[in-house]
């Protein structure tokens, strides 16, 4: 796979003032593409990126919260 420069969203949390979700973002490089089941056990899967962070650790980050970096 071709790594891809992205800019993701950790420490999530809703912000019901703004009516989105608001966190900290992360410059990255996405590596791999792969599943997780959902934190609340419902059996279902979600498809996340696997990320390179800059500070060089590694993150699965739902892929609604990635967004490419055009450079």
């Amino acid at each position: 796979m071709t790594e891809i420069r992205v800019s993701c969203l950790l420490d999530r949390y809703w912000d019901p003032a703004t009516k989105s979700f608001s966190g900290t973002e992360y410059s990255g490089t996405l590596i791999e593409i792969s599943t997780q089941s959902a934190d609340d056990n419902s059996g279902g899967l979600f498809p996340v990126g696997i990320v390179l962070l800059d500070n060089n650790t590694l993150h699965s980050v739902p892929i609604e919260f990635i967004e490419k970096i055009n450079e």
